[in-house]
């Protein structure tokens, strides 16, 4: 079992902890374990109405939990009753102990909140190979707690995070006032191809499985796949888009460019980037938020790769913690790509100082200047390829003495 976190809050945690508005038709319950401790909740379940819809996207590790391999198999069905999501254990290299313990928690949820379907999706989170605590794990969550307070959920997917994380925001149809409501989780062990880390997202809109899919794989690409604290990528990472249907429309919405959900379109994209950006903000360690804007690449697999490149270095992200204006780190990340650069057009921008022009160092360059401007907390790097018109966006954070701290001491 992991230790007990106690972190400093990230000093780029939102000031204000937000209110999460409930979703229409969902009951959420919230439990205590002791898979931390006795003093914080560490399992949150949501159950839905019959016939909820749902979509989710898996990490493509080639390693991954029993939850995946579970929820997998139950997406077929394309409707949601309950999911379950617990902290503390990863349920992952856990052997038929693990599997046995997925179905146990099904069966369990079935008698306790009265479910005669298998539609129930399991999410786990924590440290990988240890056996799973099933027995405190059913005794717990056999007596119901309903709560209204929402961020009990994301406080309770918490793992080495130094704050809960969520998202709230209403959209209009058809005159109707749609909630959409989400919780995400993750600090280290991020990287894109999805990360360490959960979302889920819940709205109240009378969407098919189908809308709801297409949804979630326009947004994922640049939210939650566009994100990376260490490079590093895990093996329970999922994100869920689930609605409960509650909220029905004169004629049914089956198309995603139907115009009557551009505006539900738009929050519904704020939403997953907000989630996904407060997990870099609380990257294991951070204190500086990193935004790295690749420009005129060649095609889109380039900018990626030239924007990884540099999001995923250790030398660029630690000269950042340091405020060192050592643009010479950047041409290294983009060099070891083996992409072929036209230096002669390349432009390197911190913020708004060009440090690099048409291949050498820009002239009007004040080191002093670049420095101040690195010990902000929120930093933008601009790579002007020039090279043609595809673009990449990756949020990152600095590596710091801390991030060392915790890993060399997750289990003990």
């Amino acid at each position: 079992m992991p230790r007990n976190f106690s972190l400093k809050k990230s000093p780029l945690a939102p000031i204000n902890e937000p209110k999460l508005m409930p979703v229409q038709g969902l009951n959420l319950y919230t439990f205590s374990a002791g898979l931390y401790s006795k003093n914080r909740d560490d399992i949150a379940i949501f159950v839905f109405p019959k016939n909820s819809s749902v979509a989710e996207v898996f990490t493509k590790s080639s390693i991954r939990s029993f939850t995946l391999d579970w929820n997998e198999k139950i997406l077929k069905n394309k409707k949601i009753h309950a999911l379950f999501v617990n902290s503390g254990n990863a349920n992952t290299f856990t052997g038929n102990h693990g599997k046995q313990s997925i179905r146990s928690i099904v069966n369990q949820i079935k008698k306790t909140y009265l479910i005669n379907d298998n539609n129930i999706f399991v999410a786990s989170t924590g440290v990988i190979g240890e056996k799973f605590p099933i027995s405190q794990v059913l005794k717990t969550i056999t007596k119901p707690q309903m709560t209204k307070e929402w961020m009990n959920s994301a406080r309770a997917i918490m793992t080495t995070d130094t704050f809960p994380k969520g998202v709230s925001v209403t959209s209009m149809i058809e005159g109707k006032r749609i909630t959409i409501t989400g919780i995400s989780k993750g600090s280290g062990m991020i990287e894109p191809n999805m990360a360490t880390m959960l979302g889920f997202i819940f709205i109240d809109a009378d969407f098919g499985s189908e809308i709801l899919n297409k949804l979630l794989k326009e947004n994922i690409s640049y939210s939650f796949n566009s994100i990376s604290v260490d490079g590093e990528e895990s093996t329970n990472d999922t994100v869920i888009l689930a609605s409960t249907r509650a909220i029905k429309f004169k004629k049914p919405i089956k198309n995603v460019n139907d115009k009557r959900i551009i505006d539900f379109k738009k929050k519904l994209k704020k939403v997953f980037m907000k989630l996904s950006e407060l997990i870099v903000r609380d990257g294991e360690g951070a204190t500086k938020l990193i935004e790295i804007n690749v420009l005129n690449a060649r095609n889109e697999k380039d900018a990626n790769t030239f924007a990884k490149s540099i999001a995923n270095s250790p030398l660029v992200k630690t000269a950042i913690h340091g405020s060192d204006p050592n643009w010479g780190r950047i041409i290294m990340a983009l060099g070891k790509t083996y992409i072929n650069i036209n230096i002669k057009k390349l432009k390197v921008y911190f913020g708004k100082y060009l440090v690099i022009k048409n291949g050498t160092a820009h002239s009007k360059v004040d080191d002093k200047i670049i420095s101040k401007y690195l010990g902000k907390d929120n930093i933008k790097i601009t790579v002007d390829l020039g090279l043609g018109i595809k673009s990449s966006r990756i949020l990152t954070c600095d590596l710091s003495k801390q991030y060392i701290d915790i890993n060399a001491s997750y289990k003990t």
